[in-house]
Parts: C-alpha cells; sequence; structure tokens
C-alpha cells in the first residue's frame, strides 16, 4: 500500500508540473486516467474488518497479556500490551469513518493504566487494572450494540505452546 501511494506522489508532482508547464490537454487527460486506474486500485485493496482485527490481534493478545502479568513476566506482558494497542490502533487507521474507530478511545486510558502497572512490575496493581480493562472492553462493545460479545479475564490457557 506503500509503495502504491508513493507512486501516486510520483504521478502527482510530474502531472502538476506538466500542467504549469503547459502540457496538451490529451496528455493531461492520459495522466489523470492513470491517477484515477491508481486511485481505484487502492479504493479497491481488501481491508480486514474490525471484527477480524479483534479476532486476529485483540482478542489473543488480552489472553497473553493476562498470563504473561500473571505469570510476572513483565517484559512479555509490555510485548503483548503493545500488540494489544496495535490492534486498537489498526481499527482507527482501517476504519476511521466508522464508530468503532472513535469509542474504542474508551480503551486508552486503561491501556495507560496496565502500563503503568507493567512498568512498576506491580502485580496486584496488573491485575486490578486488567479487570478494569476487560470491563471496559465490554463497554465499548455495549455502546456499539455488540453487547452481546462479552469479553472476561481469561480462565484458561489456549495456547499450551508458549511458556508464560
Amino acid at each position: 500500500m506503500k509503495r502504491l501511494s508513493l507512486l501516486l506522489l510520483s504521478l502527482a508532482v510530474p502531472f502538476s508540473l506538466m500542467v504549469s508547464c503547459g502540457q496538451s490537454g490529451s496528455e493531461n487527460a492520459h495522466l489523470q486516467a492513470r491517477i484515477d486506474s491508481l486511485q481505484n486500485k487502492l479504493d479497491s485493496i481488501y481491508t480486514p474488518g474490525t471484527g477480524a482485527f479483534m479476532n486476529t490481534i485483540v482478542q489473543p493478545h488480552h489472553l497473553k497479556l493476562w498470563f504473561a502479568g500473571q505469570n510476572k513476566n513483565w517484559a512479555l506482558a509490555e510485548y503483548e500490551r503493545q500488540e494489544l494497542m496495535g490492534g486498537f490502533e489498526k481499527i482507527q487507521k482501517y476504519h476511521k469513518n466508522k464508530p468503532e474507530a472513535t469509542t474504542i478511545a474508551m480503551i486508552f486510558p486503561a491501556m495507560n493504566a496496565v502500563e503503568k502497572a507493567i512498568r512498576d512490575k506491580d502485580a496486584v496493581a496488573f491485575k486490578s487494572n486488567f479487570v478494569t480493562l476487560t470491563n471496559t472492553c465490554n463497554t465499548c462493545h455495549q455502546a456499539l450494540k455488540y453487547e452481546f460479545n462479552v469479553i472476561k479475564v481469561p480462565t484458561t490457557n489456549s495456547f499450551g505452546n508458549q511458556s508464560f
């Protein structure tokens, strides 16, 4: 996607220069057609939906964050927190015109509190802030009318092949 953006930019600058240098109308029309074609390709690139981001990034890293914190593996907990945050940021980036992108911002104070607990290596604060984080996930789901999707503090580790 970055390559296409750079390509569009590289076409836009010469296009504007040619317009200002008096290029013929047919040459301008040809360049505009190329730009339009590239824009159509950009517009049709697959973007995962919010559910895909939630299922492939947010949910597994939420679970892994919990087990890393419970085992006081603070380096892993911070890594998982960053991965979890990345999932939320992707939703904001790729779905900026949807309610999910703006509503998800309610999670950031809870994420900041988890980050502080990790930084302080405070297991009690981590547990409390993780519960708040999980409850905030559910509050977000309720605000978006996804109240049927209830998140809980993990009780079992579905990643049996990873040591926490």
